[in-house]
């Protein structure tokens, strides 16, 4: 029986499973009270069942290829085979994360716990192999240590909360590792993927719902904001990785991107950058004139998705303040 019965569920499931994959025009399509609303069940949901996964991309994919069509027939090829992927791996027999967990070596579990509070940490020692799990709690200072063998003795081990919380963790870190990815503390995969969304829609809107979020819950806005970055978050970046980073883009998208930002932000960015490109980037803010809003937000989210992206591989480091 699929537990699974109403859109917005649907949605969630959906999003968590291709979300990274969706072009900005989709989500444009959600209203900011839809796309609230996904928020709240992408962040409160348990993990779905591989049934459930099954279902809800079989029955997206028939409802996609009954409307494919229209100008951008490589990107809808990308999407259905993403869809096709996943359709299969959900339908494979996959080991659990807390099978795979049992099998890891010290330094495996290292890095897993790496920079992570005492609570995930005391989960994961809990459910990995006992021998390797001791092991690797000497190396913790003395305060910590303590803190975290207290966090074993709160943990409810019949519980399925905890076993799914620990999976969907377990299951994001896998990846990251799996793709060599930057395997940094991750305190809830919900604000990453809210991260996600709010980086895909237009930043005017993008705030607005982040500043909601901020008011109706503090505690999750803080962790959103770990993965959420904005044009002024540059300014953080040192000048070399910066002028790297940027060196990528053509001069037109940052001087398109650079008209949204206050005047000081702006200074500061062009100061940062090597001389050779901040005069590249001024002089065609200089010859550009006044633009659209519209233009200065695809600029935007086209240089924050490739920061998002430069992040993950760790090409880029931000030492936000």
């Amino acid at each position: 029986m699929i537990r699974t019965k109403n859109n917005s569920s649907r949605a969630a499931i959906l999003y968590s499973l291709i979300g990274e994959h969706l072009p900005k025009e989709v989500l444009a399509e959600l209203s900011q009270d839809e796309l609230e609303k996904l928020f709240q069940k992408v962040t409160e949901m348990k993990k779905p069942s591989t049934v459930e996964e099954k279902s809800v991309l079989s029955k997206f994919n028939e409802a996609f290829q009954k409307f494919r069509g229209g100008s951008n027939i490589a990107l809808q090829a990308k999407i259905s085979k993403e869809i096709e992927k996943l359709i299969q791996e959900t339908a494979n027999n996959k080991v659990s994360p807390l099978v795979e967990l049992k099998e890891k070596k010290r330094s495996e579990l290292a890095l897993i716990v790496n920079e992570e509070e005492p609570r995930i940490i005391a989960l994961v020692m809990s459910f990995a192999n006992p021998d390797e799990a001791s092991s690797l709690i000497e190396d913790f200072p003395e305060k910590k240590r303590e803190e975290i063998i207290y966090e074993i003795h709160k943990i409810d081990f019949h519980s399925e909360t905890v076993r799914n919380e620990l999976e969907r963790f377990l299951n994001f870190k896998f990846e990251l590792i799996k793709n060599n990815q930057t395997v940094s503390k991750v305190k809830n995969r919900g604000s990453k993927i809210t991260a996600e969304i709010l980086s895909r829609i237009s930043p005017h809107v993008s705030f607005r719902l982040f500043s909601k979020i901020k008011k109706k819950n503090p505690h999750f806005a803080e962790n959103i904001n770990e993965h959420f970055y904005t044009i002024e978050d540059l300014q953080y970046a040192s000048r070399s990785s910066l002028t790297d980073f940027l060196a990528k883009v053509h001069p037109i998208v940052i001087a398109s991107s650079f008209k949204g930002v206050e005047t000081a932000v702006k200074d500061k960015l062009l100061e940062r950058c090597e001389p050779w490109l901040s005069k590249q980037i001024s002089l065609e803010m200089d010859s550009m004139g006044p633009i659209s809003l519209a233009e200065i937000e695809e600029a935007q989210t086209a240089i924050i998705t490739l920061l998002n992206e430069s992040i993950d591989k760790g090409t880029i480091k931000l030492w936000k303040v």
